[in-house]
């Protein structure tokens, strides 16, 4: 099935995001894993997840997070970030001591 410039329906956006739920720690691997189920590749997959899914209000499956002193961004390929107080900067600093 060529899916090539079709719109994304909620069931293969809900199965993406059961998949990345279930392995959050390798987004590769469910891309590659959802391209099987819903006939798209793994690369359209990916371009959608960065561009459009990960940035809609209320998705939450965080994989990779970046922390600066100013900014925290939920998805460091989104090139977005909400600031940051110090207060929020020094707890997390304080934790990341912690473990080491």
């Amino acid at each position: 099935m060529n899916r090539k410039n079709k719109r994304w329906t909620s069931e293969e956006e809900d199965r993406l995001l059961r998949q990345i739920k279930a392995f959050p720690q390798n987004l590769h691997k469910c891309f590659v894993l959802v391209s099987d189920e819903i006939g798209r590749s793994p690369q359209a997959i990916s371009a959608y997840w960065y561009t459009k899914l990960s940035k809609k209000p209320g998705i939450e499956y965080v994989a990779f997070g970046t922390v600066t002193p100013k900014y925290f961004s939920k998805n460091r390929k989104n090139g977005e970030g909400e600031q940051i107080s110090n207060n929020l900067w020094r707890r997390f600093l304080n934790m990341f001591r912690n473990f080491f």
